[in-house]
C-alpha cells in the first residue's frame, strides 16, 4: 500500500484545542469529519457515521497515535469482553499500518472476529513521529453481546461509552493481524458524543477515500467466530496419536505422543514432574472430570471439549461436548455426574449429561441469570462435598474499583449458594436470589473446600492503586494490595461478613507506605481520614488468612487427599515490572482447633506461607502471549493434577504430579 503522510497536524478542529471531552474535528484532506477525543498519551480516537442512520450502519474509524505505541486498540462497547474491538499497529515490512478485527470472550488475548469488515481509507500511513489508521468498518455499530442479544450503537446519543487501551510494545508478528500482543500498559473510558461525528453525504465522502486495491492485512485464517447459541451441539470426534498402550500407570509420563513441547519451558521443585498433554487449544479455562474418567475442558470462546485419557495420563480422543462461544470459564458437575453446568458471563447453564458418550441433551436450562457482563465476566461454580444441593457461584467485580459492590444488595464481588432443587421455573436472578456466602470480596475466582466442608477463596486484588499521604497520591501499585487468601466458613449457612473490597486491602510490602508502620497482612486503605481509617478495616472487614504477592493473580485451588497442602495456580501479571506468578505453590495447611489454616502466618520476615511447585523460568521476561499461564487445576484419582493455559493463542494444558 502506498504510504501516505496524513497525520496529527492536518486535523481541523471546531473550537478548542482537543482535550478530555468530545469534540468535532475534521481532516481537511478527506473532508470526513469525527466526533473525537484526545489522551494524555497522545492518542487521538475519532468516529464518523451518516447524518442519517439505519439500524446498523456504517461507520469509520480514525487512530492517530506517536510511533512510541507499539499497538492501540478501540472497543466498540466500552468495555473489552463481547464487543467489537479494533486494534492497529505498524507493519514496516508492507510499508503501513495494518488494522484487526477482534473480540474478547474474558479478560484474555482477544480472538480474530469476522463479524465486522474492514476497508481501508486514504490517510492510513505512518511516519518519523505518528502514525494513521482510517477504516471503514461494517458490523461495528451492531453486534451480539453474551446471550445472543443485539447491542447497536445510538447515533443520537451525546455521550456514548467507549474505551482504548495501548502498549509500547509491538505485536508479535506486525504483519498479521491475527497477531498476538501483549497486554496493555495503560487504558481508559471515555464517552463521545456522536451527533459530533455525522457527516452529510457520508458514502458519498467515504466512497472517494476507499483504497479498494488496498491488500488484506490478515496473512492466516481467523479463529473460528461461529455466533453465540444456546443450544448444544455435538460436533465431530477427532484422534490423537495412541496413547501408550499397557497398563495404568500413576506417575508423570517422559511426553506424550503427537504433542509439541511447551511454547515457553516450564520448571518444577525436586520431587515434581511435568508435561505438556495438549496445545492449540482455544484459551482453555475451567476443567474437570467426570464419572467416566474424561477430562472436560471449557476452552474460552469455542465451548465444552471431553478428552478421553489414556493409561499413561496422555489423551487419546478429543470431542467437542458443546460448541458455545460465550461459555468462558465455569465448569462443574452434579455429584451424581449426570447434570452439567456451565457458566457465560451473565448466566449458569444446565445440560442433562451421558458420560458414557460425553454427550448433552438437546437443550439447556437457565439455572441462573442476571449476573454482570462487565470487568471480571468469569463465573466459577462449585458444588460444596456434603452439600450437594447447593451451587456455590462466585462473582468479580465490574472493573478495577467498583465502589456500588460495597452495597451487599448489588450482588457483585461476592458469592453466594443458590439451591437447585428449589430453582424457580425461569431461574434465579443472582442479585436477588440465593443467599450471601461473604461479600466485598474482588474476584474470588479459585474456591476450595477443607476436609471439614469449609468453604475458602483466592482472591485478586486492585491493579494500580494510590495511597494517599500527606495529601499527596503515591503510587504503591508494584507491591501492593496483596492478593488473599479467605475463609468463607460453612456455605449452608448464610454468611453476610464484609471482607474490605472496595474500601479496605491487604498490605504486601509495609515498606512502600511510608505514612504508617504497617506488616504484611494488615488492613489500609487508599485515602485515610477521620471518617474511614486504616484502623476501621479492623472493626469492620474480615481480614485474609494469607497474603499472596501481589499481582500474583490466583485462579484456581485444591487440596490434596489429605487436606495437608492447598495448591494454587497464579495466572501472573500484566501491570507489574518485572512480572510476578506465572506458577502454581502449594500452601501448607493445618487443622487446629478452631478449624483449618495455613500452617505459615505471613510475616514482616518475608515468609511468604507457599513454596513454588511449578514455573517459569526468567520471569523477569514472561507476559500474557508467551509463557505458560495457569488457570485452573484438576486433580485425578492419583493425585496428579491437570492445569490449563491460556496464554496468546495457542492455549495450552499439562500434567503435573510427583516424580
Amino acid at each position: 500500500m502506498k504510504l501516505h503522510t496524513f497525520l496529527a497536524s492536518s486535523l481541523v478542529f471546531a473550537g478548542s484545542a482537543l482535550g478530555q471531552t468530545s469534540k468535532r474535528y475534521c481532516d481537511a484532506a478527506s473532508s470526513i469529519c469525527y466526533s473525537g477525543w484526545t489522551g494524555g498519551n497522545g492518542v487521538t480516537i475519532g468516529i464518523a457515521l451518516p447524518d442519517k442512520s439505519s439500524p446498523n450502519f456504517d461507520t469509520v474509524l480514525q487512530i492517530v497515535s506517536p510511533v512510541a505505541n507499539g499497538w492501540v486498540g478501540f472497543s466498540w462497547g466500552g468495555t473489552m469482553p463481547y464487543v467489537p474491538l479494533t486494534i492497529g499497529w505498524v507493519n514496516k515490512a508492507a510499508n503501513t499500518v495494518i488494522y484487526s478485527s477482534r473480540m474478547a470472550f474474558g479478560l484474555s488475548m482477544p480472538q480474530a472476529y469476522t463479524g465486522a469488515e474492514y476497508t481501508y481509507l486514504k490517510g492510513t500511513g505512518y511516519n518519523d513521529t505518528h502514525w494513521t489508521l482510517n477504516v471503514r468498518c461494517r458490523g461495528c455499530s451492531q453486534w451480539e453481546d453474551t446471550e445472543g442479544k443485539i447491542v447497536s450503537l445510538d447515533s443520537s446519543s451525546a455521550a456514548s461509552p467507549f474505551a482504548h487501551g495501548l502498549s509500547n510494545k509491538a505485536p508479535i508478528q506486525p504483519a498479521k493481524n491475527t497477531s498476538v500482543f501483549n497486554v496493555h500498559s495503560s487504558f481508559g473510558h471515555w464517552s463521545l458524543d456522536l451527533t459530533q461525528g455525522k457527516n452529510v453525504d457520508f458514502d458519498k465522502l467515504v466512497a472517494a477515500n476507499l483504497i479498494p486495491d488496498a491488500p488484506p492485512a490478515t496473512t492466516s485464517t481467523p479463529a473460528p467466530t461461529s455466533s453465540i447459541s444456546a443450544s448444544p451441539s455435538t460436533l465431530s470426534t477427532s484422534v490423537f496419536p495412541s496413547s501408550s498402550p499397557g497398563p495404568v500407570q500413576t506417575g508423570i509420563p517422559s511426553s506424550c505422543a503427537g504433542v509439541s513441547t511447551f511454547r515457553s519451558p516450564v520448571l518444577t521443585a525436586n520431587g515434581w514432574k511435568a508435561v505438556k498433554v495438549a496445545g492449540n487449544l482455544v484459551q482453555p479455562r475451567g476443567l474437570i472430570f467426570d464419572t467416566a474418567g474424561r477430562l472436560l475442558v471449557i476452552q474460552n470462546g469455542l465451548g465444552i471439549t471431553a478428552h478421553t485419557v489414556g493409561n499413561d495420563g496422555c489423551f487419546i480422543v478429543e470431542k467437542t461436548v458443546l460448541a458455545q462461544r460465550n461459555l468462558n470459564h465455569g465448569i462443574v458437575l452434579s455429584q451424581d455426574g449426570k447434570t452439567l453446568y456451565a457458566s457465560s458471563a451473565t448466566q449458569v447453564y444446565a445440560w442433562d449429561y451421558d458420560a458414557a458418550t460425553s454427550s448433552v441433551g438437546n437443550s439447556s436450562r437457565i439455572v441462573i441469570s442476571g449476573m454482570d457482563n462487565k470487568g471480571h465476566v468469569t463465573r466459577t461454580l462449585a458444588f460444596p462435598p456434603k452439600h450437594p444441593n447447593l451451587l456455590v457461584v462466585s462473582h468479580g467485580s465490574n472493573d478495577n474499583f467498583d465502589y456500588d459492590a460495597g452495597n451487599v444488595k448489588v450482588g457483585r464481588s461476592c458469592i453466594k449458594a443458590f439451591d437447585i432443587t428449589l430453582t424457580p421455573t425461569d431461574g434465579y436472578n443472582y442479585p436477588t436470589g440465593g443467599y450471601q456466602l461473604g461479600y466485598g470480596l474482588r474476584n474470588g475466582v479459585g474456591m476450595a473446600f477443607d476436609a471439614d466442608g469449609g468453604l475458602w477463596e483466592v482472591e485478586n486484588a486492585s491493579d494500580e492503586i494510590l495511597r494517599t499521604v500527606d495529601g499527596a497520591s503515591v503510587d504503591i501499585h508494584a507491591d501492593n494490595p496483596a492478593d488473599e487468601i479467605n475463609y468463607i466458613g460453612d456455605p449452608s449457612k448464610e454468611n453476610t461478613q464484609w471482607y474490605g473490597y472496595p474500601t479496605c486491602y491487604t498490605v504486601w510490602a509495609p515498606d512502600l507506605i511510608t505514612d504508617h508502620k504497617f506488616a504484611i497482612g494488615d488492613q489500609f486503605v487508599l485515602t485515610p481520614n477521620a471518617t474511614f481509617a486504616d484502623a476501621t478495616c479492623n472493626t469492620k472487614s474480615v481480614p485474609a488468612k494469607l497474603a499472596i504477592q501481589a499481582h500474583s493473580a490466583p485462579l484456581d485451588a485444591v487440596f490434596d487427599k489429605n487436606f495437608t497442602h492447598l495448591y494454587v495456580s497464579f495466572h501472573g501479571s500484566w501491570n507489574r515490572n518485572p512480572p510476578t506468578g506465572f506458577k502454581v505453590v502449594q500452601v501448607p495447611f493445618v487443622k487446629g482447633p478452631n478449624g483449618f489454616v495455613p500452617q505459615s502466618i505471613i510475616a514482616q520476615s518475608n515468609v511468604t506461607g507457599y513454596t513454588d511447585i511449578l514455573w517459569n523460568p526468567e520471569v523477569e521476561h514472561c507476559s500474557t502471549t508467551q509463557c505458560f499461564r495457569p488457570v485452573s487445576i484438576a486433580k485425578d484419582r492419583f493425585e496428579r493434577m491437570y492445569v490449563t493455559s491460556d496464554s496468546g493463542t495457542e492455549g495450552e494444558l499439562l500434567l503435573l504430579g510427583r516424580a
